[in-house]
């Protein structure tokens, strides 16, 4: 069975590992809530959500649950990753990690809407057998008003961005500006 890993997969990601489930992969999921990650576990077969309750800061914590991980399930081949500021040392660790070990994996980069995405993949340290996508979060324009996107049309979007493994995928606009919320 292939094996996923999903960074912040108890909130708004919870419906990306959910369908990754039903796309037959063991899904390892990063969250800090304890009640977010038992609710997630219980909508699937228990086996094939890995709970990682740990803060991605904490990066020497991260590592061990991360080398735990692989050793109990196999080698990555798929990361989802919605790291907010200040988490780009965990980041780093799990590209690391997760590179040391794979063949060729893939990485989608959710980013929130105002990332310079070149800037992003400009500083990561991108290893040659990681495909590096990234999904940027914008906001829907309804009623002549913005507003931000709902978690449901988030994993819509970063679904549709793993089926199409395009380089850089947009959830919802980015402009008018002046609309944003």
């Amino acid at each position: 069975m292939k094996h996923a890993l999903v960074v912040g997969g108890t909130g708004m990601l919870s419906e990306v590992c959910t369908w990754l489930v039903n796309q037959n992969y063991h899904v390892s999921v990063i969250g800090r809530n304890r009640e977010k990650m038992d609710h997630l576990v219980k909508k699937t077969d228990k086996n094939t959500i890995i709970p990682l309750l740990v803060d991605y800061k904490n990066v020497e914590e991260l590592d061990m649950l991360l080398r735990q991980a692989i050793l109990e399930n196999g080698t990555f081949s798929l990361v989802v990753a919605w790291v907010h500021a200040g988490g780009e040392q965990g980041l780093e660790r799990i590209i690391e990690r997760v590179s040391e070990k794979s063949g060729p994996w893939e990485l989608y980069h959710v980013l929130g809407s105002r990332a310079k995405l070149s800037d992003v993949k400009r500083n990561l340290p991108i290893p040659r057998n990681c495909s590096y996508h990234q999904v940027h979060l914008g906001f829907k324009v309804e009623m002549n008003r913005g507003r931000w996107l709902k978690n449901h049309e988030i994993a819509e979007g970063v679904r549709e961005a793993i089926q199409r493994k395009a380089p850089v995928s947009l959830v919802g606009v980015l402009n008018p500006e002046n609309m944003r919320p």
